[in-house]
């Protein structure tokens, strides 16, 4: 609306330049003609945005030239053709002979060399992408900034002390019952710590390596808690999708720590994929002693997200169900 409301009063003050009357018939002209470049030029920059911000800094840098002369012969051919088809219908509208229309176009409306069209069109273009480009280095430049800042902490809240002293204790038990099983059990526990240490400071991971982590780490909590707890996974085709590493590992053991669980009424905690996003949810079953929480991990989780992703983490308690939803970000 507000794109349109522009193109009424750049029509207005044209005409009452050219004829001194702002409300002329002919201003429909100019009027449809600057409607089409703003809406269709206003889409494709906005395209282009939202585009420009799944690629990091280092990579947005080397697209940047061709995308600048990709979206200049765009808007070129889209204002061209948003005159010719102004033009056609002033046209129609007032019964000139169409054989006239050519020369109309090629000797008066579209010679954009000789007038400021072209220059404006190729300043604008220019602009736009140098602000991109500067954001995208801002983006980059705040999320070291961030990285480093949450380092420690996201460490502390993804390294739950809780499970280590439990993986401790079932190990402890392991090692006199079955030396084979504990000796397995310990390399589970050391890949699992391998890669939190290996992707603390990595933006985004594949969906396929998180849920492999997923299902190392949930296989530990098995090992002490057995028929008590259950993870059904069915998020369907996972290529190309990335995720912000240790998210869903987060969630799942968020749901560990709050709620109870018993053979009788054990614990089944659900991942999903949902269009652009991966949901982890379960059955509220709160616990009668419920565990002291910092929420520190999820909110390090909620700000580490926004920040890779520029997207919010959705949470919402629906049917007695807690339901988180994890953004995912498609990978070339």
């Amino acid at each position: 609306m507000g794109m349109l409301a522009f193109a009424a009063v750049v029509a207005m003050i044209m005409k009452y330049r050219q004829v001194g009357d702002p409300f002329t018939p002919t201003v429909l002209v100019p009027f449809f003609t600057l409607s089409v470049m703003f809406v269709f030029g206003g889409y494709l920059a906005v395209f282009m945005i939202n585009r420009a911000k799944k690629y990091p800094h280092p990579q947005l840098t080397k697209k940047i030239i061709p995308a600048l002369l990709i979206f200049y012969i765009a808007i070129f051919l889209i204002a061209n053709i948003s005159i010719s088809l102004g033009i056609l219908g002033w046209f129609l509208y007032t019964g000139r002979d169409l054989s006239e229309l050519w020369d109309q176009l090629i000797h008066h409306e579209l010679n954009f060399a000789n007038n400021r069209l072209f220059i404006w069109l190729m300043f604008f273009t220019i602009a736009f992408f140098y602000i991109l480009w500067q954001k995208s280095s801002k983006k980059e430049q705040l999320l070291s900034e961030e990285k480093l800042r949450f380092q420690y902490n996201n460490l502390k809240a993804q390294v739950n002390p809780h499970f280590l002293f439990n993986s401790l204790n079932t190990l402890s038990e392991l090692v006199h019952q079955d030396a084979k099983k504990a000796d397995n059990y310990i390399q589970k526990l050391s890949a699992i710590y391998r890669y939190i240490l290996e992707n603390e400071n990595t933006e985004l991971i594949s969906l396929d390596k998180e849920i492999d982590f997923v299902k190392e780490f949930f296989s530990l909590q098995k090992e002490r808690d057995d028929d008590k707890i259950n993870l059904e996974i069915n998020i369907g085709e996972t290529t190309n999708l990335s995720v912000v590493p240790v998210s869903i590992q987060v969630l799942v053991e968020n749901a560990l720590k709050h709620n109870a669980c018993s053979k009788n009424n054990p614990l089944k905690i659900k991942i999903t994929r949902e269009n652009e996003y991966i949901i982890v949810s379960n059955p509220i079953q709160r616990k009668s002693l419920p565990e002291n929480s910092t929420k520190i991990g999820l909110q390090n989780l909620m700000e580490r997200v926004k920040l890779a992703t520029n997207k919010e983490l959705i949470l919402k308690e629906e049917n007695h169900e807690f339901i988180i939803k994890i953004p995912l970000i498609q990978t070339p």
